[in-house]
C-alpha cells in the first residue's frame, strides 16, 4: 500500500507539473525557422497564433518588425543566437496587446524617431524577460502600466528604458553605454531593484515622477561629466539599500521634495549627493566616504540628514548654501565631531549637534556588483599603415620624353586659405614661382581669408620633377614682410610634391605653418581625362585608361575612390581594410576621412569636427559663435598640429535654429541632440565623425556648461551663453569667455575630468578663499576653473609641480571610445 500511494503521488506531481506548464501556453506551439515545415517569419507565425499560444524562434537573424496583437509567449531559442534585427528603421517589437512574454531574444537596430523602440509597449500586464536590448532611439519604451522586465542587457541606445507609465517593475538588468539608462518621465509607483547602470551619460534620470522605488542597484562610472541618479521635480521616490559612485554627482536632486536616501553606500565622486531647491528630503544609515563634496545643499529647507556616516570626504563631508539642514547624529569620522572642513554652511543654517562618537553599523549593502555587471565591450582599434609612396613592381621607367603625350602638360597651384593666427585683420598676398615663373596675386584683407588664388604655368614635358615655391607677404603701410615660404619639388611621374611639405607630415599636407600664419594650398596638373591620375600611373601602375575619367570609382570596393587613395598613397585595387584605419589616431577613420576631405581633412593630420546649432533668445536672436571667438579656438588647435573644424552654418550641416528655451533640462538637452544632430538618424553620418554644440540660454546646471552624452559615447556639450553674458558684459571678454569654456567643455569630450587630474573642474580652485586656486596656479589650462573664463588653451605640464600636461594626454577618438573612471 505504502508503494501504491508513493506511485500515486508522484502521478499526481507529474499531472501538477503538467498543468502548470500547460496553463503558462495555453494553448499550440508554432515554430519558426529551424527546418522545413515551420514559420520562415515572425510576424507570420503571430498573425497565425491566438490567445494563449506560445511561438518559439530558432536561433538565426530575421531581419523583421513584428507587431503583436494577441496575448502570446514568445521566446528564443537562446537570447544570443535568436535575432531581430528592424534595419535601422522603426520601433523592432510593438506591443498592442496586454499579457504578452517575450524572453531569450536578441533584439537589434531600430530606428531613431522619437517613438521608436527595440521594444514598445503600449499595453499592460506584459513580461520581457533575458534579452539582449541593442541600439534604438530608446530599447524599451512604455506608456502603460504593469508591466515587468527583468534579467535583461541594455545597451547603446538613447535611452534605455523609458518609462512613461505607473506600476512597472525592472528587476536584474545592466544598463550600459546608452544616453540615459533609464529615463523615468511623468510616472509613478515603479520599483527598480537589482539593476546595474555603467558607462551612460545619466544612469537613471526621473523628472515630474513620484512614489518611485530605486533598491539594490549599483550606478556606478557614469558619464565623467553628468551622473549616476538624478532626480527633477520628483516628489516622494525612495533610493534604498544601493551602491552609488564614481560618478560627477551620484545622486542629485533638484526641485525635489519629501524624497528619502537610506542605507546607500556613495562614495568616489565629486558630489556624493547634491540637492539643490530640494526640500524636506531625508538621507538616513547612509555611507558618504571619499567624495570631493560628500553631500551639497543650495537653496534648500527642512532637509534631515541623520545618522549616516560622513567622513574622508575631501573638500567639505557636508556644504550648506543658503539652506537649513538638520544634520544631528551623524559620525564625522572623529569622536570631535564635524570639526575642519568637514561641515561648511555658507549663509545657512545647519544643527549638527550632538553628534555620534562611533560610527553607524548597519547592513545597507546593495547587490554584488560582480554578479550582474557586464562591462561595455573592449574597444581595441588597430592602426594601419598607408603605403605611402609605394614604388610599382616591375614595371620601369615608360617615359620616353614626354610625361603625357596627350596634353602640354601644365602646372596650377592654388592658395586655398590664409590664416592669421593671432586673430588679426591683415593684408597679404601671395607669390607663386613655378619652375623659374614668378606668378603673384593681388591683395586680401582679413583674420581667416579664402582668396581664390591661384597660378598657371606650362612646364617641360619631359621634366621628371618640377621646382615649385609659394610665399605668402604681410602687406604693411611701408614694406612688405615675408610670413610663409615652402620651397616644393612636383613629381610629374606621380603627381605629389615633396621638400618643405610633403604626405603624412604632422601638421597636414598641403598646409604650412609659420610666423603667426597658416596657409593650405593645391597644386594640379593637367591631365586629358581629369580624374587626378597622371598618364604614367594608369599605363604602368593602375592599368587604367588614361582617356577614361576614373574619378569616382571604387575599383577595391571599400567605399572610397580610387583617386583619394592615390593622392594619399595607398593601392586602390587592393581588397584590404585600410578604410577602417585611423593612421593619425584622430578617431576618424579613412572613410570619413575621405568623406570630409573637401573641408580639407588629412588622414595623416589630425582632425576635429563640430557642429554648433544654436538656441534663439527671447528677443528672436540667435546666440552664435562669435567669429573672433571661432578664430581663437582654431589658432589654439592648430599650435599643436590640430586641424579644427566648426559648421556653424557654412559646411551643411550645422547653424540650425532651436527655438527658444530660458532653461534646458537633461531630457531636453537629450531631445534636442536627436532633433538636430541626428535628424532622429541613427545612422546619421555625422555621428562618430562631428562633436555636437548647443548654443542656448541656460543649460541643467547653473554653470556656463557641461558635455553630455545622447547616444553611445560622450559626443556632445552645451554652452548656456546667456549665463556667460550675465557675467561678461564687454564684446571682447565675452568672445574670450565663449572661447574659452567651449575649449573647456570640449576637453571633456577628449578624455579629460576631475579624476583624470586634481586640478580639472575643482570647486576649489573658483576664488582665492580656497586652497585649490593656489595649489593649482601652475595649472594654465581651461580645464582648470581658476582660468575657464580667461584662457582658450590647455595646459603642456612644463610649469612644474601640480602642473598637467593636457595636451599630451587629450585623447581624440574618446568621443567614440567612451569610457569613465
Amino acid at each position: 500500500m505504502k508503494k501504491f500511494a508513493l506511485v500515486i503521488a508522484f502521478i499526481l506531481i507529474l499531472t501538477a507539473v503538467e498543468i502548470t506548464n500547460t496553463n503558462d501556453v495555453n494553448g499550440k506551439i508554432l515554430y519558426v525557422g529551424g527546418g522545413e515545415g515551420n514559420y520562415t517569419t515572425i510576424q507570420q507565425a503571430v498573425n497565425d497564433a491566438g490567445n494563449g499560444d506560445r511561438i518559439y524562434i530558432y536561433s538565426g537573424v530575421y531581419h523583421e518588425r513584428v507587431t503583436v496583437t494577441k496575448s502570446i509567449s514568445i521566446s528564443g531559442e537562446s537570447k544570443n543566437g535568436t535575432v531581430i534585427d528592424a534595419g535601422y528603421n522603426g520601433s523592432a517589437v510593438k506591443l498592442n496587446s496586454n499579457g504578452v512574454k517575450i524572453s531569450n531574444i536578441t533584439i537589434r537596430n531600430g530606428g531613431g524617431g522619437e517613438g521608436d523602440a527595440l521594444i514598445k509597449v503600449s499595453s499592460a500586464e506584459n513580461e520581457i524577460r533575458n534579452c539582449i536590448l541593442n541600439t534604438c532611439r530608446n530599447g524599451i519604451l512604455m506608456s502603460r502600466d504593469g508591466n515587468k522586465v527583468s534579467d535583461c542587457e541594455i545597451s547603446e541606445n538613447g535611452n534605455g528604458i523609458e518609462l512613461q507609465s505607473d506600476s512597472n517593475a525592472v528587476s536584474g538588468c545592466v544598463f550600459y553605454k546608452n544616453g540615459m539608462g533609464m529615463e523615468v518621465i511623468n510616472a509613478s509607483d515603479n520599483t527598480i531593484s537589482g539593476c546595474v547602470f555603467h558607462t551612460n551619460g545619466i544612469g537613471l534620470y526621473m523628472e515630474n515622477s513620484a512614489g518611485n522605488r530605486i533598491n539594490r542597484c549599483n550606478v556606478y562610472k557614469n558619464s565623467g561629466n553628468e551622473g549616476g541618479i538624478f532626480l527633477i521635480g520628483s516628489n516622494e521616490n525612495f533610493i534604498t539599500n544601493s551602491s552609488v559612485d564614481h560618478n560627477v554627482w551620484s545622486i542629485r536632486l533638484v526641485d525635489s521634495n519629501k524624497n528619502e536616501i537610506t542605507g546607500c553606500q556613495v562614495n568616489d565622486s565629486r558630489f556624493g549627493i547634491r540637492f539643490e531647491s530640494a526640500n524636506m528630503n531625508r538621507i538616513y544609515h547612509c555611507n558618504v566616504t571619499h567624495n570631493r563634496y560628500g553631500i551639497y545643499f543650495e537653496k534648500c529647507t527642512l532637509d534631515r540628514v541623520n545618522f549616516n556616516n560622513i567622513e574622508n570626504n575631501h573638500m567639505y563631508g557636508l556644504y550648506a548654501k543658503l539652506s537649513t539642514v538638520n544634520a544631528r547624529y551623524n559620525w564625522w569620522g572623529s569622536v570631535t565631531g564635524p570639526s575642519g572642513n568637514k561641515l561648511s554652511p555658507h549663509i545657512a543654517k545647519v544643527s549638527h549637534m550632538p553628534w555620534l562618537i562611533r560610527p553607524v553599523n548597519f547592513a545597507g549593502k546593495s547587490v554584488s556588483r560582480d554578479k550582474h555587471a557586464i562591462d561595455a565591450p573592449s574597444d581595441s582599434i588597430s592602426y594601419g599603415t598607408a603605403n605611402i609612396h609605394k614604388s610599382p613592381s616591375g614595371t620601369g621607367n615608360a617615359n620616353t620624353g614626354d610625361w603625357d603625350p596627350l596634353v602640354d602638360l601644365k602646372l596650377k597651384v592654388k592658395v586655398i586659405r590664409v590664416r592669421n593666427l593671432g586673430v588679426e585683420s591683415k593684408k597679404v598676398f601671395s607669390a607663386v614661382d613655378i619652375h623659374g615663373m614668378k606668378n603673384e596675386s593681388n591683395i586680401s584683407e582679413g583674420i581667416d581669408i579664402y582668396p581664390d588664388w591661384s597660378a598657371v604655368q606650362n612646364v617641360p614635358d619631359e621634366k621628371e620633377n618640377i621646382p615649385v615655391s609659394i610665399r605668402i607677404f604681410e602687406k604693411g603701410i611701408l614694406s612688405e614682410n615675408e610670413v610663409i615660404a615652402t620651397n616644393l619639388v612636383y613629381n610629374m611621374e606621380r603627381g605629389e610634391w615633396y621638400g618643405d611639405d610633403y604626405v603624412g607630415d604632422e601638421n597636414g599636407y598641403g598646409h604650412v605653418v609659420g610666423n603667426g600664419y597658416e596657409m593650405w594650398f593645391e597644386i594640379e596638373f593637367n591631365d586629358y581625362d581629369g580624374d587626378g591620375l597622371t598618364y604614367w600611373e594608369e599605363k604602368n601602375v593602375y592599368h587604367t585608361d588614361p582617356q577614361a575619367n576614373d574619378s569616382g570609382k571604387d575599383f577595391n570596393g571599400d567605399g572610397i575612390p580610387i583617386e583619394w587613395e592615390d593622392r594619399w598613397g595607398y593601392d586602390p585595387f587592393e581588397n584590404n581594410s585600410e578604410s577602417e584605419d585611423d593612421p593619425d589616431h584622430d578617431g576618424l577613420t579613412n572613410l570619413q576621412e575621405w568623406q570630409q576631405s573637401k573641408w580639407l581633412s588629412d588622414p595623416f593630420r589630425k582632425d576635429i569636427f563640430m557642429e554648433v546649432d544654436s538656441m534663439l533668445d527671447r528677443s528672436g536672436s540667435l546666440y552664435v559663435l562669435p567669429e573672433k571667438s571661432k578664430q581663437m579656438l582654431y589658432s589654439s588647435f592648430t599650435r599643436h598640429n590640430i586641424m579644427m573644424h566648426i559648421d556653424d552654418g557654412g559646411m551643411g550641416g550645422g547653424g540650425e535654429e532651436i527655438p527658444y528655451n530660458k532653461k534646458i533640462t537633461y531630457h531636453e538637452t537629450n531631445e534636442i541632440y536627436w532633433k538636430y544632430f541626428l535628424h532622429n538618424d541613427i545612422t546619421n553620418e555625422r555621428k562618430g565623425v562631428f562633436h555636437y554644440v548647443i548654443f542656448c540660454s541656460y543649460g541643467a546646471i547653473t554653470r556656463g556648461g557641461y558635455s553630455f552624452q545622447g547616444l553611445d559615447n560622450l559626443d556632445g556639450f552645451v554652452l548656456a551663453i546667456q549665463y556667460i553674458y550675465d557675467w561678461r558684459v564687454r564684446e571682447s571678454h565675452r568672445e574670450l569667455s565663449t572661447a574659452s569654456l567651449f575649449m573647456h567643455e570640449l576637453g571633456h569630450n577628449l578624455g579629460l575630468f576631475e579624476y583624470t587630474f586634481g586640478g580639472i573642474d575643482n570647486e576649489s580652485c573658483n576664488t582665492p578663499t580656497h586652497a585649490g586656486w593656489w595649489k593649482y596656479a601652475s595649472y594654465k589650462s581651461c580645464l582648470n576653473y581658476r582660468y575657464s573664463f580667461s584662457l582658450v588653451d590647455y595646459s603642456d605640464g612644463s610649469r612644474g609641480e601640480n602642473d598637467y600636461d593636457d595636451w599630451s594626454n587629450i585623447n581624440l577618438s574618446f568621443f567614440k571610445h567612451s569610457t569613465y573612471y
